[in-house]
């Protein structure tokens, strides 16, 4: 009935709008609200007197008073219908409080059932029993068993059903793709877990069942289905902790094999499998336990001295700053036990100097070397971070070689090294054939085409190389890859900082100026902190002060500063209209003139209301214009203390209410509205915090200013029609999709 109403509100509130002429607009002088309002006690009636007698028999455990309290209600209600007047509406929550007091357990959802098949339920009351009645474990558990069944047929459906559709206008292709579709399929089933998603969650529901009703009459026949699926979720987790053991076996990680394979045998202690896998990576560890033992261990060997020539200096030379590393490098001999630390500590001095490749060839002599220090240079040399450059290059090469790929052969991936990503990518190579001839369409778009994501990798190493050598030698190469880079993913300011520190200048920036300039701005747009908006907005006016953004922003920042306010709650017009208890006199007590769509008598703005600190509420009306784009004619009332509480109380109220009857109205959860709220109820409001941080914005939309005139529902048909096609293999086709069921909020605790 609300919603009726609602929508009937709605249409003649649109009809009044057309109707009204679009002349100039009375915008109000000043603003009022009807403030202090004194509402008279309730007397009680027979039907309250009834309603207290039946919650003191309900506390008391009394079935009889509560009987008799019930029938009172009844009968109060039967009278008021006789004499033309509204029900008192207890009926429901009567017969609601006596299930619940008198059928605990299971009963209560049967008694919940009965209820709901009553027509005077209140909406918000409906909603919360048929949450109640799906609250059930056992029904969660087979609705989960449903959806394992629809998912298992949905994937078989699609694989037959896409390729199908997909050959409509290439017949000749239709058995190929079947064919690979149901391979594809075939392997899908192969990788699939033996225990998915819904069968995991319906095992809990049932053990949840069986902890909460174990004497039900459904316990014996659930206990069985929970026993089967429990030695079936054992086996899927040795299974996986067996598979997931070889994997690191192969990769060379004995220790987690081990602790995988010992996590099988706490599932299955004779697991022959996993006592070899355990076995074997025991030996590996000790092996790799002698090696680092062997590695620390020294011996000098026969006839060497202890400290050789040199040592002394180098070592001093190491260790002062400034000294003369390659001097006492080069006193040392080839001929030296610590020839390799010379040569070592030599190329160390000419990276310091700047001398990349000198310092690179160093290292490479040394690596290649058979001496103590081949480990320590071949490790400097395979350090992305120590040597950045040469990994840049390998990158780059390779970004290079995917650009290359895409265009020859569309966006192809290949296939990790195991049996079945092989054969998916073995079925996938006669699609190939179809991608080679949009080759041209691909050349064509590869110059607009934004950089790859395996660029992220190149562009990190060309930013450590300029960190280590802002001066190197393929300093001016980096900062010009990197320049192309961030100005072809969009990040002209990036693109800009690296632009003004090229060697030569690089001339007229001003059009990369104008681009970082609006990408400022637009990043100033979306702050939702008044302070920081504020300042990126004057750093823009600051920055780049000749550029166009600069003028907008400076018009922002006046209207910004204006306009502040210790907080803003905004309430908007269209919520005002769905929810009239808000606006109403319980509420804000807004004139319903400013909501009746006729502008002859002033009309709020779209902006409707906004409560801004303090005890002080701006309500926003249209301009003379009659223009809802055009800025609103601000006025700011102070309210009382309890009319405030009140505006907040029925803000929130109606907020939850909303949330309970409409999914898609969820309460969005932000902790300084409701700091601001709770201040606004203890008759704190005029102690403003004026910190920035505890500034509080939130803005309550209508459900029509969300979603628009019409909400997109959820469809009855079981599948969806698709039309696909695709330009890379010049495709075109018509095909049903079965739909998936979706996954219960609480899927995440179960992946």
């Amino acid at each position: 009935m609300r919603r009726r109403c609602a929508r009937a509100l709605g249409v003649g509130l649109l009809a009044a709008a057309a109707v009204a002429c679009a002349g100039p607009v009375a915008v109000p002088e000043q603003a009022t609200l009807s403030g202090g309002l004194h509402f008279a006690p309730l007397v009680p009636d027979e039907a309250d007197h009834a309603a207290a007698d039946l919650a003191a028999s309900a506390l008391v455990s009394d079935p009889a008073g509560a009987a008799d309290a019930v029938a009172r209600i009844d009968r109060y209600d039967e009278e008021q219908e006789d004499h033309g007047e509204v029900r008192s509406g207890l009926a429901p929550a009567a017969r609601d409080l006596v299930n619940a007091a008198q059928a605990p357990g299971r009963a209560y959802l049967d008694a919940s059932d009965a209820l709901l098949s009553r027509g005077d339920l209140d909406p918000a009351m409906r909603e919360r029993l048929a949450r109640d009645a799906s609250s059930d474990p056992l029904a969660r558990g087979n609705q989960h068993m449903i959806d394992a069944y629809v998912t298992s047929f949905a994937h078989a459906f699609n694989a037959v059903a896409e390729p199908v559709g997909k050959s409509i206008f290439t017949m000749t292709l239709a058995p190929v793709r079947l064919g690979a579709s149901l391979v594809q399929y075939a392997i899908h089933l192969y990788r699939e877990d033996s225990m998915p998603l819904q069968r995991r969650q319906a095992l809990a529901e049932w053990k949840d069942f069986l902890a909460r009703y174990p004497d039900a009459p459904e316990s014996p026949a659930v206990a069985k289905k929970a026993a089967k699926a429990e030695q079936r979720w054992q086996d899927f987790q040795r299974e996986r902790a067996l598979d997931a053991a070889e994997r690191a076996e192969d990769e060379g990680r004995p220790g987690a094999a081990r602790a995988l394979a010992t996590r099988a045998l706490r599932i299955a202690p004779d697991d022959d499998e996993a006592k070899e896998i355990q076995q074997r990576a025991e030996k590996e560890l000790a092996a790799q336990r002698e090696a680092a033992t062997e590695s620390i261990r020294f011996e000098l060997p026969e006839g060497v001295p202890l400290a050789p020539a040199g040592t002394r200096e180098l070592a001093l030379a190491l260790l002062a700053p400034g000294g003369d590393v390659v001097g006492a490098a080069a006193a040392i001999p080839e001929d030296s036990p610590i020839s390799g630390e010379a040569r070592f500590a030599e190329a160390l001095a000419a990276a310091r100097a700047g001398q990349e490749q000198e310092a690179e060839d160093g290292l490479a002599r040394v690596a290649n070397g058979d001496g103590t220090m081949a480990r320590h240079a071949q490790v400097a040399l395979a350090d992305p971070i120590r040597n950045p450059w040469m990994h840049f290059e390998a990158a780059r090469k390779r970004d290079r070689m995917h650009s290359a790929l895409f265009v020859l052969a569309g966006p192809v991936r290949l296939p990790k090294a195991t049996p079945d990503s092989i054969a998916l990518w073995m079925i996938s190579l006669p699609k190939m054939a179809s991608s080679v001839a949009s080759l041209p369409l691909r050349a064509i778009q590869l110059p607009w085409t934004p950089p790859p994501p395996t660029a992220r990798t190149t562009a990190v190493q060309a930013r450590r190389y300029l960190a280590l050598h802002p001066q190197g030698v393929h300093a001016e190469e980096a900062r010009e890859w990197l320049e192309d880079y961030e100005d072809d993913r969009g990040n002209h300011v990036a693109a800009l900082r690296l632009a003004e520190l090229r060697e030569p200048p690089v001339q007229n920036l001003e059009p990369l100026r104008e681009e970082a300039a609006k990408q400022t701005l637009e990043v100033a747009r979306k702050e939702n902190r008044l302070d920081l908006r504020a300042g990126m907005l004057d750093g823009v006016v600051q920055r780049f002060p000749e550029t166009e953004a600069a003028g907008e922003a400076r018009t922002l920042l006046r209207e910004e500063l204006a306009k502040a306010t210790p907080q803003r709650i905004a309430i908007r017009r269209g919520f005002l209209l769905e929810n009239p208890q808000v606006a109403g006199v319980r509420g804000l007590g807004i004139s319903p003139s400013l909501l009746d769509g006729d502008n002859r008598n002033g009309e709020l703005h779209p902006d409707g209301v906004a409560l801004v600190g303090g005890r002080q509420i701006e309500l926003s009306f249209l301009a003379a214009s009659g223009d809802d784009d055009d800025p609103p004619e601000r006025r700011i009332v102070q309210v009382p203390e309890a009319q405030l509480a009140r505006v907040v109380a029925t803000l929130e109220e109606s907020s939850f209410r909303n949330s309970l009857l409409d999914a898609d109205d969820p309460v969005v959860p932000n902790a300084k509205r409701d700091v601001a709220f709770e201040r606004a109820r203890l008759g704190l409001a005029d102690r403003i915090d004026p910190r920035p941080k505890a500034r509080a914005d939130y803005t309550y939309k209508g459900m029509r200013e969300r979603y628009g005139v019409v909400r997109g529902r959820e469809p009855w048909l079981p599948f969806d029609l698709v039309l696909q096609g695709s330009l890379a293999d010049l495709s075109l086709g018509a095909f049903p999709r079965w739909r998936e069921p979706k996954k219960s909020p609480d899927a995440a605790l179960y992946d």
